[in-house]
């Protein structure tokens, strides 16, 4: 059992009140009480504060479409992740063919299709999905060298 003021929980009450509840229900009332709080914290974070004539759903937009601290940290790791991976891109490269180095930056980085990069090159389009396909081969067991050593 726990004793509560219930000055603490309703501000209308001018005087101390204390009643003992059990241990479930304070602790539904002190995480009502902490869920408020970060509510109003957040409202200040995202400068939250509209106006009596602004519309009723501009706070809860503002509020709602803020970012978690987990999904801040999920981005700072993949953009790490991809930074290492960029880091590492002209090892992996030096594991190709020229050839194949070639039309996997034409096709991946350059964004060109590979009916083009065949039309540009006067071979069959076969002939560059092998080599942007093998290439990839090589340079997939370069990263996973550079994975395994990590």
């Amino acid at each position: 059992m726990k004793t509560i003021n219930l000055r603490w929980m309703y501000p209308h009450y001018r005087h101390d009140e204390f009643v003992d509840v059990t241990d479930e229900v304070w602790a539904a009332m002190y995480q009502a009480k902490r869920e408020m709080e970060n509510y109003e914290r957040r409202k200040v974070y995202h400068r939250a504060y509209y106006s009596l004539d602004a519309y009723s759903w501009l706070e809860n937009y503002a509020l709602e479409h803020g970012r978690s601290p987990e999904e801040i940290l999920l981005e700072r790791e993949e953009r790490a992740a991809h930074l290492r991976l960029l880091s590492a891109l002209p090892e992996a490269l030096a594991h190709a063919t020229p050839t194949q180095v070639r039309r996997v930056r034409a096709y991946y980085i350059a964004g060109i299709s590979q009916p083009e990069i065949s039309r540009r090159e006067g071979i069959h389009s076969s002939k560059v999905s092998v080599a942007i396909r093998r290439g990839l081969r090589n340079m997939r067991r370069c990263y996973d060298g550079l994975s395994q050593t990590e």
